[in-house]
């Protein structure tokens, strides 16, 4: 599985990734399950529609990744923290993959294009927010080196707010 650059035509499945990935990952607590089954995969795929229509900014990498028969399973955003282009720290701003492809070695593939981006970008460090509560993330970041660094925020995502911690790492 080797992570490429998203295509406008990635558009509808980045859509059903985002949505089942949300709804698999915060439900049981993390986020409402009543917005988490709201959550539209053709709205979403709108919304990938648009930012894959737009230029992607200096020092941002966006990354899918295809399962053995060509479909798109997952995807990673990273960038300058905060979108500042002139900070010396980078940001993984979402990784996700279809829960149907957890454990595959998909998310890591990402983790690791989005990483060598950041390097390439010229950051020494990135940070990266999750939700306190998403145990089987914050296992994940910290199996590749992760760490909490007990900074906490509570921060809007996509219309709803949720408490994040934040992880670090340097390179």
């Amino acid at each position: 599985m080797d992570p490429r650059p998203p295509e406008l035509k990635d558009a509808e499945a980045l859509g059903t990734v985002h949505v089942l990935a949300w709804q698999a990952a915060y439900r049981g607590g993390l986020m409402p399950d009543e917005y988490l089954d709201s959550l539209s995969a053709e709205e979403r795929a709108d919304m990938w529609r648009t930012w894959l229509e737009q230029p992607l900014g200096r020092r941002r990498a966006r990354f899918v990744i295809e399962d053995a028969s060509g479909a798109v399973i997952g995807f990673i955003l990273v960038g300058p923290e905060g979108g500042d282009e002139d900070t010396p720290t980078g940001e993984l701003f979402a990784i996700n993959v279809d829960p149907d492809h957890w454990g595959t070695g998909a998310g890591r593939s990402l983790h690791d294009a989005g990483v060598d981006a950041l390097i390439e970008a010229g950051f020494d460090r990135a940070v990266l927010w999750v939700h306190p509560d998403n145990a089987r993330a914050r296992s994940f970041y910290e199996s590749l080196g992760w760490q909490s660094d007990d900074v906490t925020r509570q921060a809007e995502v996509l219309g709803i707010e949720v408490p994040e911690v934040r992880y670090s790492i340097s390179f």
